[in-house]
């Protein structure tokens, strides 16, 4: 277990995304995002090649509340960062950061040299923890997202 970042009181468990905790993942996704990810989108990663991988944050009494998911694919020697999200209500306690390092991790024992995302321009806190990750900015793509529509920031970081 690895305690979150700004809370050493909170014990965050990490463990492969099942099926089993599609309907807490899919609550969250619909308050974390104005575009969520569907239920046919998470299946498809979840039931996909060696590629995609999705985790989940588990903390609580006996660890079983799923607080927050994230996940990547795994391109030749890159990972690609699709989507990271946290509970509302577990927010500012360092979840998404230690979900970010676990998986950056796991991306490392996979051979992986460096790693990619995309970001909303307006997301400033997600930046600054993207930021304090070592990732840099190295483009942008307009109107990359909708509702509303707005450009993402490119981020690398490289090397992982």
């Amino acid at each position: 277990m690895i305690p979150a970042a700004s809370s050493p009181s909170i014990a965050v468990r990490f463990e492969p995304m099942q099926l089993e905790d599609l309907e807490a993942v899919l609550a969250i996704e619909q308050q974390a995002f104005t575009t969520p990810w569907s239920r046919a989108m998470f299946l498809s990663e979840l039931t996909s090649t060696r590629n995609a991988h999705l985790l989940v944050a588990r903390v609580g009494e006996g660890q079983d509340d799923v607080v927050g998911y994230i996940g990547y694919r795994v391109v030749i020697d890159e990972m690609h960062i699709v989507i990271v999200a946290v509970h509302p209500a577990w927010r500012r306690r360092g979840i998404a950061r230690t979900l970010m390092c676990e998986a950056m991790e796991r991306a490392r024992q996979a051979s992986c040299s460096k790693a990619t995302l995309e970001v909303r321009v307006s997301n400033t806190g997600a930046q600054q923890l993207y930021y304090h990750l070592g990732f840099a900015p190295v483009g942008s793509r307009p109107r990359y997202y909708q509702r509303p529509t707005e450009d993402a920031l490119i981020l690398w970081r490289d090397p992982l």
